[in-house]
This record gives C-alpha cells, sequence and structure tokens, in this order.
C-alpha cells in the first residue's frame, strides 16, 4: 500500500472515530434528542441538539480581513462553524458548497432568517488570512474564514468534539494532509454549542433542521 493509501485509510479511520465521538457527545448528555426544546421534544434529521448547550472556552483567533475573532464573535447571531483547511482535496469543497446550497435554501424558506457561517483553518501554517480571503468568498461571498495558532484552535476544537491532525508525508514534507472531523456544529445567538450536524450533510435536511431550531429556540 502506497503512502498516499495509507493517507487516505487514516483519514476514514479518523472520520469514523469524529463520527463515533459526535455521537457519543450526544448520548452523553441525557439523551439530548428528548425534551430539546421548551414545550415539546427536537428531534434533529441530520445530527443532534444539545438540550444544555456548552459554554465555550475563550480564545483568541483572526478572521480573513484581519480582525480579531474570538469568543464573543460569535454571539447575536445563528453560526454554522465548519473546520478544514483550504489544501482539503475534497471533504472541505464538497461542505462548503454544500453549506451554501443550504444557505440559498434557508433564505428561499424564510427571507427573515439569517445565520452565518465561519470555515475555521486546522491547518494554521498554511492558511494565512489572505489564503482563505481568496478561498472562503469562493463558495459564498457572505462567509467568513478564520484562523489562528494551534494553542488557541486546540481547545475550541477539543470543546466540540472535533478532531483534527496532521498527516505528514515524508518524501513531501510541505504537502501533507490534515485528517478532521466533518461534522458541522451549530452555534447559538448566545455564542454556545447548541447543536452538532453530523455528515453526510444534506441540504434539505441541514435546511429543515435549523428553520425548526430557528422556530423553537428560547434563550435560556
Amino acid at each position: 500500500m502506497t503512502s498516499t493509501q495509507n493517507n487516505r485509510s487514516l483519514q476514514i479511520v479518523l472520520l469514523v472515530v469524529a463520527g463515533v465521538v459526535a455521537l457519543a457527545i450526544g448520548l452523553g448528555i441525557g439523551m439530548m434528542q428528548r425534551d430539546a426544546a421548551p414545550g415539546g421534544t427536537l428531534t434533529l434529521q441530520s445530527g443532534t441538539w444539545l438540550t444544555e448547550p456548552r459554554p465555550l472556552p475563550e480564545f483568541e483567533l483572526v478572521d480573513m480581513n484581519g480582525e480579531p475573532f474570538t469568543r464573543a464573535s460569535l454571539e447575536n447571531q445563528w453560526t454554522f462553524l465548519f473546520f478544514g483547511y483550504t489544501y482539503c482535496p475534497d471533504i472541505c469543497p464538497m461542505t462548503m458548497a454544500l453549506l451554501a446550497s443550504t444557505f440559498e435554501e434557508i433564505r428561499r424558506a424564510d427571507p427573515s432568517v439569517d445565520p452565518r457561517a465561519v470555515f475555521v483553518s486546522v491547518d494554521p501554517e498554511r492558511d494565512t488570512p489572505e489564503a482563505l480571503k481568496t478561498y472562503v468568498p469562493y463558495f459564498h461571498q457572505e462567509f467568513l474564514g478564520v484562523t489562528g495558532p494551534m494553542e488557541q484552535l486546540t481547545p475550541l476544537t477539543r470543546s466540540m468534539g472535533i478532531l483534527h491532525r496532521k498527516a505528514e508525508d515524508p518524501r513531501d514534507p510541505d504537502n501533507y494532509l490534515v485528517d478532521h472531523s466533518a461534522s458541522i456544529i451549530l452555534i447559538n445567538p448566545r455564542g454556545e454549542f447548541q447543536a452538532v450536524l453530523s455528515a453526510p450533510h444534506q441540504v434539505e435536511t441541514l435546511a429543515s433542521d435549523f428553520l425548526q431550531i430557528h422556530k423553537r429556540y428560547r434563550p435560556g
């Protein structure tokens, strides 16, 4: 088996593990698909709603415009967080394109709803703000790219069960892959981890789930 095949196999294994971790998050907080919203249940087609939203740790990143991006930056609006990197050959561009279609579907269904999407790089060595500013708007002009040092990124990803690991290529150290979780994290307007939307993603289910969440959400 070639090193490329080994890398792809490792990526598949880690993504499976990421799915298990995401499921564990859902099962570990008292059957979170029950009593998920005041006045009744909230069952998602594409993931798990957290009955008790989780506060995020403090972090200091930078967005693609060179502006600080902190925990406070996630307040006052629903946010879809996706973790990836610009050199990603498959999962990232597919998910970003899918998110763009999801946003169009959401706005067709309810023009008053205004979520946002933030692409957070797990490859800060290569993903500078300038690189993100070229990559992210290609999928949607309103999407935001964020990067920053690994010591700031890792506590954030760990708090949401997002896995990421650099897969070195000894023959070409600059041409490496980064294995990472494919889940999308939904942050509520209080800046809290509210739901995990698990792969494989579909436009219709993501849009439907978000519209249901938006309708039923009541800040605690």
